[in-house]
């Protein structure tokens, strides 16, 4: 009898356990389309944490092409406390490598049930420096509540598309090859 009670006991830890809603980690755009030399940032954005389920600490690294885009910074939005009143700690190691940046906090609050269901956790700056596709992907992450358990997560990651454009130099030379053009077409029909 106590056996039984016992598996019962297990399958429905397990069955609750399967039922569990995991937060989302997304990057946001999705997708995007921008030229050689633009700026353009990208938001880490956390959702779907559960009611009452609140984000204490986060740790994960941001993968990229770095021969298409060129790291700029980041910047963290503060829902796990504040920097400047010590009440988190920014664990971020930033670019660690060629296509590679790390980000990390620790919340030092034991309430944080202001978050809400969704928020952004950082925003990173970045550089289209070449033409071509970038994927931005999330790994190594690690999510924790303010008891210390891992919070599980579903990824979304993004791809960037780089178009090549045409220096200014390369349009003043197209714009001088037209003007040859035109002038030499006018000559002959002078004649």
């Amino acid at each position: 009898m106590n056996h039984q009670i016992k598996t019962l006991a297990a399958a429905a830890a397990l069955l609750l356990a399967g039922a569990a809603q995991a937060a989302t980690l997304s990057l946001v755009p999705s997708v995007s389309s921008i030229n050689t030399g633009a700026a353009f940032s990208v938001d880490v954005v956390i959702g779907d944490l559960a009611a009452g389920e609140q984000l204490s600490t986060f740790d994960f690294t941001l993968g990229f092409d770095a021969a298409v885009l060129g790291f700029g910074g980041y910047t963290l939005h503060g829902q796990l406390g504040s920097l400047a009143l010590f009440e988190a700690l920014d664990l971020s190691g930033g670019l660690t490598g060629a296509g590679s940046v790390h980000l990390g906090e620790l919340s030092f609050l034991e309430d944080l049930s202001y978050q809400p269901g969704t928020f952004t956790l950082a925003t990173l700056s970045f550089t289209a420096i070449g033409a071509g596709h970038s994927t931005l992907s999330l790994g190594n992450v690690t999510l924790g509540d303010t008891f210390g358990a891992a919070l599980p997560a579903t990824l979304n990651g993004a791809a960037i598309h780089v178009s090549a454009v045409p220096e200014p130099s390369s349009y003043a030379l197209l714009a001088g090859g037209l003007l040859l053009i035109g002038a030499s077409v006018r000559r002959k029909s002078a004649k």
